[in-house]
């Protein structure tokens, strides 16, 4: 078996990510390593971990594709994720484009972005997945001739 594939996530992220993680996963016959740094100015009481260990579950359910999730509580994204990689000689790692809202700001401003950090970071591939826009509420049947 190949080694684990490693996925940056965080709680409320859109599900594409982790599910194209997945995907690749599947293809590879490997299984998922889903790595969360709390970032937030206050450790987490464990609601955040709870939350995303549910959302996990909802995305990943019916993927075929074994998980855990690693949680770790430093600033620095793009460290703890090269720390986690190394840890568990994951083959690949794989991280979303950019984080939205206040956190993703933060780390833009603070050290660049967490994709381009890491990839001069790691000696293993890293996929950066871009962040897919919401599905459009207007249907193809909504335009008017």
């Amino acid at each position: 078996m190949i080694r684990p594939l490693l996925v940056g996530v965080h709680p409320g992220q859109h599900p594409d990510i982790v599910q194209r993680a997945a995907g690749f996963a599947h293809a590879l016959g490997t299984t998922l390593v889903c790595v969360w740094v709390d970032v937030g100015p206050v450790p987490d009481d464990g609601a955040g971990e709870r939350r995303l260990t549910t959302e996990l579950d909802r995305a990943l359910r019916g993927t075929g594709v074994g998980w855990s999730l690693v949680v770790t509580g430093d600033g620095d994204v793009a460290r703890q994720l090269d720390e986690a990689a190394v840890g568990h000689d994951a083959a690949i790692v794989v991280v979303g484009a950019h984080r939205a809202g206040a956190d993703g700001w933060r780390n833009e401003a603070l050290g660049g972005s967490v994709a381009g950090r890491l990839s001069h970071l790691q000696h293993r591939p890293v996929v950066v997945l871009p962040v897919l826009p919401p599905p459009s509420q207007d249907g193809p049947d909504s335009a008017e001739d």
